[in-house]
């Protein structure tokens, strides 16, 4: 753009010099042409600006560290060409609120398009909001900008890398963790509930035999003992008390993730939970299995944090007993009062990556939160 400028003041600096020393006509035309091109552009760029569509488009994950590639597709409908079009680009990470801002220059012909690659990415697991921030046509010479109105936005998830913590549902005084609701995917090992009937394989055990079907079909026939599946467990992820420490967020936001995956894999299913922060909203999700768990980490992965407001735990408890589980699991930074008043209604788990140190919590930091978390009693 600077360089286009400049060649444009040393064109019309040499033309004005010739005109001035020797008198010449044409060297004066050249100048009067070179002012005039920019100046003729202005009606062109405000009829193009019109009918300008710009529209981005975007692989829905990548992983952390990993470029991921978005195109910027601008269509121009009308009978001139666009000389110049610069577009400004801002990636936000929604989760911790890091920023890239990317340029692009590029022109169009007539009643056609154009189409440019681009990418973006992140260190950290979050929900990369690209959005087109401005949208500039110009002249040849870059010298006179004409804005156009766009509002074009795309999202990228950035995947978090999770990891296997055991997990220990230990009972609770507060309910039964009997569940008369069994999963329909899987086998389990209570013989009371059938999963499926099955002839017998080496190694099967002989309490699995279906004596009356073995008889009936002069075969051994077994049965696969169902696995009950526990619902009483709330995951819930405080955003209140955050610092904006992007590697304190990373491994919460993992830790999350991990503990959901883990959940899952045991047969239990649970409600998991966050606080909105720019709405004071408790927002709360059944999982029952994995394709839930995976469309819900995108809208997990913008739960913006912040330092102080209404906390999530106070939500939480507004939202009266229907949430609140005899197995809750408090993820945060920074601790808020009014977590202590969950205890009344189950057994609390807290897990916190934080400076403030609790006796009845399990401490994790950003380096280490695999091995701290890898054995969780709930």
């Amino acid at each position: 753009m600077i360089a286009m400028k400049i060649c444009w003041l040393v064109l019309e600096g040499i033309c004005l010099g010739f005109f001035g020393y020797f008198g010449s006509s044409m060297a004066l035309a050249l100048a009067v042409l070179l002012v005039l091109i920019p100046l003729g552009s202005i009606p062109v760029n405000l009829y193009i600006r019109k009918n300008l569509s710009v529209s981005l488009n975007a692989a829905p994950n990548i992983r952390k560290g990993e470029s991921g590639s978005f195109s910027v597709a601008l269509d121009n409908p009308t009978i001139f060409p666009a000389m110049r079009v610069r577009c400004k680009l801002l990636a936000q990470n929604q989760l911790n609120r890091e920023c890239e801002t990317i340029h692009m220059m590029t022109w169009m012909p007539p009643k056609k398009g154009r189409e440019a690659a681009l990418t973006t990415g992140s260190d950290y697991c979050g929900r990369l909001r690209v959005s087109v921030q401005q949208a500039v046509l110009y002249d040849c010479f870059a010298l006179i900008g004409i804005r156009c109105k766009c509002s074009a936005v795309t999202h990228i998830t950035v995947q978090p890398d999770t990891f296997e913590p055991n997990i220990t549902l230990i009972p609770s005084p507060h309910s039964m963790d009997e569940s008369d609701v069994y999963s329909q995917d899987r086998p389990g090992s209570d013989l009371t509930e059938t999963y499926q009937i099955r002839e017998y394989v080496p190694g099967d055990s002989p309490r699995q035999i279906h004596w009356k079907l073995t008889g009936k079909f002069d075969k051994l026939i077994v049965r696969d003992p169902a696995l009950p599946i526990t619902r009483n467990v709330l995951v819930f992820w405080e955003r209140t008390g955050e610092s904006g420490n992007r590697e304190i967020i990373d491994a919460q936001a993992e830790t999350v993730v991990s503990l959901c995956r883990s959940l899952l894999d045991s047969g239990i299913q649970f409600t998991i939970g966050w606080n909105d922060t720019d709405r004071n909203l408790c927002i709360l999700h059944e999982i029952r299995d994995m394709d839930e768990l995976v469309g819900i980490i995108p809208r997990l992965m913008r739960a913006t944090g912040v330092k102080e407001s209404v906390s999530g735990a106070g939500l939480l408890l507004q939202t009266g007993g229907a949430p609140l589980c005899a197995h809750m699991v408090y993820i945060a930074e920074e601790p808020q009062s009014e977590v202590m008043e969950l205890q009344r209604f189950g057994h609390v788990t807290m897990l916190l990556c934080g400076k403030t140190s609790l006796d009845s919590a399990v401490m994790f930091d950003p380096e280490h939160y695999q091995e701290q978390l890898s054995q969780i009693d709930l």
